[in-house]
């Protein structure tokens, strides 16, 4: 039964860190272009958002989910050898694998596919999704 809660647990990782990496690209990419002088009502800038959601999600998160699962399992290795706190081994375990993924992403491809990771703030944003990630997964524990 302890498998069943680490695959739940992860999985609700995976779907926080998912949902949170959409809106954070939406939101840094629709910042971007209103600091061109594009003025984008807040009506379109929900449905923006949804439609990201739809667009990116399933292959965004399909990534996310291999990419936290490693970071999650190089977490569960290091961290007790280490003596890291899983409250900290986990979070950084997420934005580490993020991070990675979009960099492994922009040298496969010759491009960064997500494009508000082209950008230091979007990057950070997308690897601070990752670390909440972390953090749900090692707060999902049962006790």
């Amino acid at each position: 039964m302890r498998w069943l809660n680490t695959i739940w647990r992860w999985l609700l990782a995976v779907i926080v860190t998912t949902i949170t990496a959409c809106v954070v690209h939406s939101w840094t990419i629709q910042q971007g272009l209103i600091a061109l002088g594009i003025d984008i009502p807040f009506g379109l800038r929900l449905r923006t958002a949804f439609n990201d959601f739809i667009g990116l999600a399933p292959a965004l998160g399909a990534i996310l989910a291999i990419a936290l699962a490693i970071g999650f399992l190089i977490a569960a290795f290091l961290g007790p050898r280490l003596k890291v706190p899983a409250i900290i081994a986990y979070p950084l375990a997420g934005a580490v694998a993020t991070g990675v993924t979009l960099w492994i992403m922009a040298l496969q491809m010759h491009i960064t596919p997500i494009a508000s990771a082209r950008e230091p703030l979007g990057f950070a944003l997308l690897c601070m999704a990752g670390a909440l990630g972390g953090l749900v997964f090692v707060l999902a524990r049962r006790r």
